[in-house]
């Protein structure tokens, strides 16, 4: 660290996917992390987003904050739309508030799910994209992105990172996420035909968790420079490389079969629900990431499905009966497949 950035940066959600990655990333970066966890933990103290009081007190102690708290996924919002409102969005607002009391850059974790469905004639996505989510999810991590800037512009610097859909693991052994692709690995381990909803085509951008949690240190750095303005920033955090839903079905299928020398199925399902618009194009434009925060996500979906399948499955067809039993926890999320995190 250079002698411009803090000692000590809050983790906000530092139980959760990607805030526990964050946690990790910013230690292996030099610096001083305080982890808070949403709920009584083990580990860490317990600091609820929807507590001024204990936010408050948290905030006064770091240097920065990066807050990762949140309920995540569309199936989590619907099923518990003012838990989402609360948390995601009115929570935001009270982390803003702290970190612009207190004097400390925020750098703030949101979803490209608040994007909806993007026109196809605007172009790649980007932070100045128009936003129409049509889910209870996308529509509090707007809200929460919103109170960001307001409470923050002309204030205190922050930075918000509207990530696409995150995949992968930290680490071997540690969870992993709830994207399409994570979906397919369990299904592929477990030997079991990769199901895929009608047409297929609908898009998706893929961002690997360790570069979701790369990209928060520099967001930091830059924050804490002498020369940062107080002013509320903006990035979509994606890979710039868009997929089918039926080619990333396609990639682990490829990958299985020369992992095991057999085929994998995918069928084609009619979807859940007919209303629901298909997401044809999904690009997102990374350049703004490179050029101004030195921010490159760097790993592959190829080279990710390759190493977790040579893990999974080791060449063999040995351990696919733990492998279906916690394809089990991933049933739910059938109905959802495609859909941005």
């Amino acid at each position: 660290m250079s002698e411009t950035e803090p000692e000590t940066v809050g983790v906000l959600g530092a139980t959760g996917y990607v805030g526990r990655a964050a946690v990790a990333a910013l230690r292996e970066r030099g610096y001083e992390v305080t982890p808070a966890a949403g709920s009584d933990h083990e580990e860490f103290p317990a600091v609820d987003v929807r507590e001024r009081g204990t936010v408050r007190a948290f905030v006064d102690d770091v240097d920065a904050l990066v807050n990762a708290a949140g309920l995540v996924g569309i199936d989590a919002c619907e099923a518990n739309p003012a838990a989402a409102l609360e948390i995601n969005g009115l929570g935001a607002a009270t982390v803003a508030w702290a970190c612009t009391r207190a004097d400390v850059p925020l750098v703030h974790l949101s979803s490209v799910a608040t994007v909806g469905v993007p026109d196809p004639d605007d172009g790649p996505i980007t932070a100045a994209t128009e936003r129409r989510p049509g889910t209870a999810y996308g529509r509090t991590k707007l809200l929460g992105e919103r109170a960001v800037r307001t409470v923050t512009d002309g204030r205190v610097p922050s930075i918000t990172y509207s990530a696409t859909n995150v995949y992968g693991r930290r680490e071997p052994g540690a969870p992993a996420g709830n994207s399409v692709l994570d979906f397919f690995l369990e299904r592929a381990a477990a030997d079991e035909t990769l199901t895929v909803h009608r047409p297929g085509t609908q898009e998706l951008d893929l961002v690997h968790v360790r570069d979701v949690a790369a990209a928060i240190a520099p967001a930091v750095e830059v924050l804490s420079s002498d020369q940062c303005e107080p002013e509320a920033r903006s990035y979509v955090l994606g890979r710039g490389r868009s997929y089918s839903v039926l080619e990333v079905a396609g990639l682990v299928a490829a990958g299985y079969r020369r992992r095991t020398g057999s085929p994998l199925g995918i069928e084609l399902r009619a979807p859940p629900s007919t209303d629901e618009p298909t997401v044809e194009r999904f690009d997102v434009d990374p350049e703004p990431l490179r050029s101004e925060l030195g921010v490159d996500p760097e790993r592959t979906v190829s080279e990710w499905i390759g190493t977790e399948l040579e893990r999974r499955l080791g060449g063999t067809r040995t351990g696919t009966a733990t492998a279906k039993e916690g394809n089990e926890k991933r049933r739910s999320q059938d109905s959802n497949l495609g859909q941005p995190r």
